[in-house]
């Protein structure tokens, strides 16, 4: 058994808006999107709900945040669209999706309720350092509005200076600052690199 990174989310309240087909296309194409950045093995499943393995664990609260970025800024006029999503960190057998990782992902999930965003492990370090911080990252990223949403989704994938970022949404470099600054750009990156850094010590214990 290797350690794995496996995320189940479902989309939030996908039966009340006002194009279901959209949001489930919006969700696929920001699939599809990441699916080489992260190295991704995507599922989806029960109409709104997905399960993606990631190919590198250490990079599985920046992929949370990237799926939920993009929905975010794709949300159309007076619609929010979003996700909740379960990290599941353990073992998986190679090459079959099963396994710990991915029971500890499922069964997180469901049990989530009001949760937005949420850490499942086995490991005792892992869980206490960065399951109650994660629960805060959710805070966060429940408030963002979608101009942060896109400012830090192309932060993520970019990794551009904020000039490249203001020409790429069409906004001034101002604008993109401020955007970033209010949604704790920078608290999120320590975020990151913290628990990547975390996930890497796991999968090489």
């Amino acid at each position: 058994m290797t350690t794995k990174a496996v995320l189940t989310g479902d989309l939030m309240h996908s039966q009340t808006v006002s194009d279901t087909h959209a949001y489930l296309d919006g969700l696929k194409r920001i699939l599809a999107t990441l699916k080489k950045p992260y190295g991704l093995t995507i599922d989806t499943f029960r109409g709104d709900g997905f399960q993606v393995e990631l190919k590198h664990a250490a990079k599985a609260f920046e992929c949370a945040l990237a799926i939920r970025a993009g929905l975010i800024s794709a949300s159309p006029a007076g619609e929010r669209w979003d996700a909740r999503i379960a990290i599941g960190i353990g073992g998986a057998a190679s090459g079959g999706r099963y396994g710990e990782a991915f029971v500890l992902s499922g069964q997180g999930l469901d049990g989530m309720k009001k949760l937005t965003l949420g850490l499942f492990s086995h490991d005792p370090l892992l869980q206490r350092g960065a399951g109650l911080v994660t629960e805060f990252v959710a805070a966060v990223v429940d408030k963002w509005t979608v101009v942060e949403a896109q400012a830090y989704y192309a932060h993520l994938l970019d990794g551009g200076d904020q000039q490249s970022i203001a020409e790429q949404l069409g906004k001034s470099r101002v604008a993109v600052n401020k955007a970033l600054q209010r949604g704790q750009a920078r608290l999120l990156d320590r975020y990151l690199a913290c628990t990547g850094q975390w996930l890497l010590e796991v999968v090489d214990a």
